[in-house]
């Protein structure tokens, strides 16, 4: 395995990263159980109005960020784009009142049902338990199958959907060609462990190996700081590893809580969330079984993750 240096802390706020397009990145650090729910957006500012990728989850976080935007640009945001489903990217979609919402179509169909019980938000992210309630789901209005292209006069935005379900069934990734910019949602996490509670680790390397070939200088992960190609593929090789580990496990007959406590991560332990194992190895077996269109057992997955969290910290303690 590759050594790399983990970074304790990155740089956050509204980072330019090409002309007039930025990363909006939320601080590492800001949840003491983990950085579950602390998403990056983006925004590119064209010539008559801005685009922004992602709405990030409860209010506190949306209102800081389209404070960041007016400060940033006096144009309107006129379109918002939404790379998957999940609730840290879709949660402040209704602060964007006047821009038209664009994702995938299998991403509006993901988030129709609504977000998911805020009981169990409140057990997975407690840190933010008093906003859950105050949660509203307002749906794309325009949506793409497999690749669109928006053109604001300044930047040719490209979106593109895998066709197969990664880390869920909707991901979109944003690509400025010019630029050599790519917004890649939670397709790319850097250094904080990835979650594939809804995902196909199998595809979500493919997936992941397409965006390495992306002509691409700067990529913005989901989560996590700034990176470049180097950071995806450490990522990549995460997943790989986690993957291929969990079969042996597997095809031994070991249960995925045993498979998951067992499996050394090596460099990858002192990422952050590197409790998110467990729901990564049951998704492998899973997958292994041909399971994938059967929910997660989210208490049994929470449950599992609450005592490796756990355990980890006994054993920094010893």
């Amino acid at each position: 395995m590759a050594r790399h240096v983990v970074p304790a802390r990155w740089k956050s706020g509204m980072i330019e990263v090409g002309a007039r397009i930025f990363a909006y990145v939320q601080a590492s650090g800001i949840d003491p159980t983990g950085d579950t729910g602390v998403a990056n957006s983006g925004l590119i500012v064209g010539s008559a109005g801005a685009v922004a990728v992602d709405a990030l989850m409860v209010p506190t976080m949306t209102r800081k960020l389209v404070a960041a935007i007016k400060k940033t640009t006096k144009k309107p945001v006129a379109q918002l784009i939404n790379t998957h489903h999940h609730l840290d990217h879709t949660g402040g979609n209704r602060f964007f009142a006047g821009a038209t919402i664009v994702a995938s179509a299998p991403c509006r169909a993901a988030l129709a049902p609504g977000f998911p019980p805020v009981s169990l938000l409140q057990r997975f992210m407690p840190r933010f338990a008093a906003e859950f309630p105050r949660l509203k789901v307002v749906l794309p209005t325009v949506t793409f199958e497999d690749r669109m292209v928006l053109q604001d006069g300044d930047h040719e935005i490209q979106l593109w959907h895998p066709g197969f379900a990664a880390h869920t069934v909707g991901d979109a990734v944003v690509f400025l060609p010019k630029e050599r910019v790519l917004f890649a949602g939670d397709i790319a996490f850097h250094y904080v462990t990835p979650l594939a509670f809804q995902g196909h680790i199998g595809n979500w390397i493919k997936a992941a190996d397409r965006l390495l070939r992306y002509d691409a200088d700067v990529i913005v992960p989901g989560h996590g700081p700034i990176g470049t190609r180097t950071d995806l593929k450490r990522m990549r090789d995460y997943l790989a590893l986690v993957r291929r580990e969990a079969k042996r496990r597997f095809d031994a007959g070991m249960p995925a809580e045993a498979a998951a406590a067992d499996i050394k991560l090596g460099v990858y332990a002192s990422w952050s969330d590197a409790e998110r194992i467990l729901p990564n190895v049951m998704r492998c077996y899973q997958e292994f079984r041909n399971e994938l269109d059967q929910p997660m057992d989210l208490p049994r997955m929470l449950a599992g993750m609450e005592r490796l969290r756990g355990a980890r910290a006994d054993h920094a303690c010893l």
